[in-house]
């Protein structure tokens, strides 16, 4: 199914978060160190980068740990931030007598003795009597800045000392005092206000949150699904509930892991540009050129994380990506496409760097078409994600509380797009994984389901890849072939509740090149997700899609020819077999013989055979 795309609505109000006023250098695409061919190098955006991850990082280490402690010090961290723009509100002495602009760049001492930098986190205005200032990133990284708030392990070393100046551009100071390190610090964002980001507004002409707030019935999606798991209660949203009452601790911890990525900072990353262009849009004819973009830089630094100063593995979607381009074969290099980074980035970064020079020389509408584009590629590894773990779950046996918890993650995060699509086949994907039904999962039906709606959704065949088996990656596992190719040789499905399948043996790749669509060209547009006015109809009792089959489920004319002909031919079959058994016993019971005395009803033999016939032909006339 296709649908083209409605041009953006106008936001009803101009989104423009605080960080449109830093003033940073501009972040051209580069070459670093580790050889990625795009990245954005500005010392802004790493910091930001780093910050992010750190957070998302401590919250996934304090959720792995299955505990009640820990599992509480990452709902702290999830609400109130612990790293990311970490800032300090200042008691002055004497109130302003003249405004401060948001961003200007302020030192004081911190506890520790040592000077330290910051920026002013909002405008200050004469007559006020306090100011925020926001911490920034010491040059020995990110471990080493204030962070409070919601951190269980708070870092007082590089907070500003208790009473003390600060030193303003022009060199003058204002004093403070009664700074509380505890009360007085807190973060300007954290992972709950990244969720409830989408929720504003200014959003509401947006027209990815506007898909995602129709089918969940609120803009508030992700923060309701994350707090609903830390509770482990039930969702209540019109479509989509995901029932963790069924989960343990080790289900839903998984679930929020995840879902902080896929839910909340993917839709976050897309507002964030949105907000980019729309100050773009905002800005007089002859003056939209400008020599910087912040809050696209952000959505960069989001969707990019780090791994050096942060610790740990590379974080956020870009590590997500090359994560799962490894398992379906559509990385760069290595055998089989399982090794470097992910085409999905490459294709992501080349619209986020294209879309930021657009920016920059005021072509607005041109910027908005790259980010409709990197959104597109940015819903690669979620829907990659979804096939591989319905794989894991239906095929390997492996049906953990972790695993479901990682599904229903991915399930949730491109539910509503699928649904916009197709919402028989949406159906057909949540039934099959959603919380609490893991175990009954049916790869193939999953496969067959979204396989039908890529064209749909902007994305192809190749994009997505087959599952390879990792052991030798130049083969695929048994039934993971990409869509588009097919081993006859495969072994169905059980699916869910039937016997158990041993591991899949690996299919090697065919020699000869799969047949899959022809992928966009680089100027073409990605085919649009349709508006919630271009839904198509159909029902919850749409039929399952056979081991193989794709069935699209919203190809039913205007008449409902095709859904009469789907109900009707069975009925009629039931009825027909009725009618021959009623009659036979009632010729048998006027013989005087009883229907089950293994006689023929005074008949011959094949009388039996011809009823047999009756039937058939009865059911041949009716096709």
């Amino acid at each position: 199914m296709t649908s083209s795309r409605q041009p953006f609505s106008s936001p009803s109000l101009l989104a423009v978060i605080g960080t449109a006023a830093l003033v940073l250098s501009s972040s051209n695409s580069t070459a670093n160190a580790q050889g990625q061919p795009y990245d954005y190098t500005s010392e802004h955006v790493v910091a930001r980068a780093s910050a992010i991850s750190k957070d998302f990082q401590s919250i996934g280490g304090f959720l792995a740990q299955q505990n009640g402690a820990d599992r509480q010090n990452a709902r702290a961290l999830y609400q109130l931030g612990a790293y990311c723009q970490s800032f300090a509100t200042l008691q002055l002495n004497t109130v302003l007598t003249e405004a401060i602009i948001q961003g200007a760049t302020v030192t004081g001492t911190s506890e520790s003795g040592a000077t330290i930098s910051g920026i002013l986190h909002s405008d200050a205005f004469p007559g006020d009597a306090t100011i925020e200032v926001m911490y920034l990133i010491p040059s020995d990284g990110i471990t080493k800045i204030c962070s409070v708030s919601g951190n269980p392990t708070p870092q007082y070393d590089q907070c500003f000392v208790t009473t003390g100046e600060i030193t303003l551009p022009d060199g003058s100071t204002l004093g403070y005092t009664g700074y509380d390190l505890d009360n007085d610090t807190a973060n300007g964002l954290s992972m709950q206000s990244m969720s409830s980001s989408i929720s504003g507004a200014a959003t509401q002409g947006y027209p990815r949150i506007g898909t995602f707030a129709a089918y969940y019935g609120t803009n508030k999606y992700a923060d309701q699904f994350i707090q609903a798991a830390f509770d482990k209660v039930d969702t209540s949203l019109p479509n989509g509930n995901a029932e963790f009452t069924k989960f343990t601790q080790f289900g839903t911890n998984k679930f929020i892991d995840v879902a902080t990525l896929t839910m909340s900072s993917w839709m976050h990353i897309i507002i964030k540009m949105q907000d980019a262009v729309e100050v773009c849009k905002s800005l007089p004819d002859g003056g939209k050129k400008v020599s910087e973009v912040p809050i696209w830089d952000n959505a960069v630094a989001t969707y990019r994380g780090m791994g050096g100063a942060a610790g740990g593995t590379m974080g956020q979607l870009y590590h997500l990506a090359n994560q799962y381009c490894a398992k379906f074969g559509t990385c760069q290099d290595g055998p089989g496409g399982t090794q470097g980074m992910a085409k999905a980035n490459v294709k992501t970064y080349t619209h986020f760097n294209a879309g930021k020079r657009d920016l920059l020389d005021g072509k607005c509408d041109l910027a908005e078409s790259s980010l409709d584009q990197a959104a597109v590629a940015m819903l690669i590894p979620l829907v990659q994600g979804l096939l591989y773990h319905a794989y894991e779950l239906d095929l390997f046996k492996e049906q953990r509380e972790v695993v479901q918890g990682e599904a229903a993650a991915f399930l949730h995060s491109v539910l509503p797009l699928v649904h916009s699509c197709s919402q028989g086949n949406a159906v057909m994907i949540y039934n099959q994984i959603k919380v609490g039904n893991g175990k009954m999962a049916s790869f193939e039906a999953i496969k067959s389901s979204i396989e039908g709606q890529y064209e749909c959704l902007g994305i192809t065949c190749e994009d997505i890849g087959g599952v390879r088996d990792l052991s030798d990656p130049t083969t695929y596992q048994n039934r993971g072939f990409p869509c588009g190719a097919f081993n006859p040789g495969d072994t169905p499905s059980v699916g869910g509740g039937g016997d158990v399948i041993p591991d899949p043996a690996p299919i090697p790749v065919p020699a000869a090149p799969i047949l899959v669509p022809t992928a966009p060209s680089p100027g073409q547009q990605p085919t649009p997700w349709p508006t919630q006015d271009e839904v198509p109809t159909s029902t919850p009792t749409d039929p399952p899609s056979s081991v193989y089959q794709l069935i699209e489920y919203d190809d039913a004319t205007e008449d409902g020819v095709t859904y009469a002909l789907a109900i009707g031919l069975p009925l009629l079959s039931v009825l027909a077999v009725a009618f021959v058994v009623f009659r036979t016993y009632m010729k048998k019971k006027d013989s005087g013989k009883e229907f089950d005395s293994g006689e023929t009803d005074g008949a011959s033999p094949d009388d039996e055979t011809q009823d047999d016939l009756k039937v058939e032909n009865l059911q041949g006339e009716m096709l």
